[in-house]
């Protein structure tokens, strides 16, 4: 495997955990949502992420119906800027529950 594969994959593995993480503390939030800071703040702080920006893996969980935003304003692109609300959908709570699988999510 060369170089540019293992790099390939080690951001695949930090994509997917980055996603899970997300997933895991929407779970643990008052009735299964939080603000978008207050996540970004938790992946900094564990230094899972060196940006606040999650646009794109905001984007991914949404696309697979696996999160919402509460304002219909909002995307995943200007959810931070916003102090957007996210929150875990029915399929989101089966992702974390393990009912259903997802190989682009770490949970």
């Amino acid at each position: 495997m060369g170089m540019m594969e293992e790099m390939e994959e080690m951001e695949v593995g930090r994509n997917k955990a980055i996603r899970g993480y997300i997933v895991r503390s929407l779970a643990k939030g008052n009735a299964n949502a939080l603000l978008v800071r207050q996540i970004t703040n938790a992946l900094v702080a564990d230094g899972l992420i060196y940006s606040p920006d999650i646009s794109k893996h905001l984007e991914y969980l949404g696309s697979g119906g696996y999160i919402e935003f509460t304002d219909r304003a909002v995307n995943a692109y200007n959810a931070y800027r916003k102090d957007a609300v996210i929150k875990l959908t029915k399929q989101g709570v089966d992702l974390v529950e393990g009912t259903i699988d997802e190989p682009g999510v770490d949970v």
